[in-house]
């Protein structure tokens, strides 16, 4: 079979399934280079292997390459009953980094790095709800309720909790619009790409370090602060329209700072400490009853 033949059913499936346009795009785009590589679709493993080794980048770029390709051979084999040569690849290792996020300082700064309602109003929705770009972008005048908005993302439509000054940012902006989109740019509603560039340039106003420099750097700040302010998985899952709750869980890593206080606090060495100081303070007290019984001559 054509690899072609093989991509062009695969994607069809795909879009078939409902699956976005900005899914279908990212296979795709992995998928023609591989062509480009194989154009007799593999029965073998050695093939495969050869295109996953020069592939350079992160690891995490590998990594993607080769759960592309497992889904594609998986459905090929499924489809036309025959052998699967993914079965036999190795996945490439892919070392666990700690994620990107902000602390409290650099969101305020942030904030502060707003140069008008647009961007404050953005910016301000983006920390409170942790959604996607895509979901800002597509943001309506209909779909803001008083304490909710209505967003629709990768999986469906969702409705998520907002705060009092979110809605009233998005309320005034709102009135400026010209038509039924929230957030404008020159040429008309701000894009995915027209959205990344606003974050980025406030982040690099506000002196925050790289690399990570986009939306999904506070959209992963906001998961994490929501589980470490005591939040739970499942309402949270529902706020980031997760589809399977192990993508929520990611966020239970917790960085070095939230390791650190929590250390701090609770730590056996803590514990004995506040012991010892019990236990200084009953001295004291007994020392202190001794003294008065001696002024008084015993009496």
């Amino acid at each position: 079979m054509k690899t072609r033949q093989a991509i062009e059913e695969f994607l069809n499936s795909r879009l078939s399934s409902n699956l976005s346009s900005q899914t279908i795009q990212w296979y795709r785009q992995r998928l023609e280079k591989f062509d480009h590589f194989c154009p007799k679709l593999p029965e073998r493993p050695g093939p495969i292997e050869a295109f996953l080794t020069p592939i350079g980048g992160s690891p995490e770029t590998r990594d993607a390459y080769f759960r592309v390709l497992r889904a594609l051979f998986r459905f090929i084999s499924s489809r036309h009953d025959s052998p699967n040569p993914m079965l036999r690849v190795l996945h490439p290792r892919c070392p666990r980094k700690i994620m990107a996020t902000l602390d409290a300082a650099q969101v305020m700064r942030l904030l502060l790095s707003a140069r008008d309602l647009r961007d404050r109003t953005l910016l301000t929705l983006l920390i409170d709800t942790g959604m996607r770009t895509g979901e800002a972008a597509s943001l309506r005048k209909q779909d803001i309720n008083t304490n909710t908005v209505q967003v629709r993302g990768k999986c469906g439509e969702r409705e998520i909790p907002i705060s009092e000054e979110t809605g009233r940012l998005l309320t005034n902006l709102s009135k400026s619009s010209k038509d039924c989109y929230i957030f404008q740019g020159h040429k008309g509603p701000l894009t995915r790409h027209g959205i990344y560039q606003i974050v980025r340039r406030c982040m690099t106003d506000a002196a925050i370090p790289g690399p990570k420099l986009g939306a999904h750097r506070i959209r992963h700040a906001f998961g994490k602060g929501y589980l470490v302010s005591g939040g739970d998985l499942r309402s949270l899952q529902q706020i980031m329209g997760h589809a399977n709750i192990t993508t929520t869980e990611k966020y239970t890593a917790l960085s070095l700072a939230d390791i650190t206080d929590k250390h701090r606090k609770f730590t056996l060495l803590r514990a004995a400490q506040a012991a010892a100081q019990g236990i200084l303070i009953e001295q004291d007290a007994v020392l202190e009853a001794e003294e008065i019984l001696r002024n008084s001559g015993g009496k």
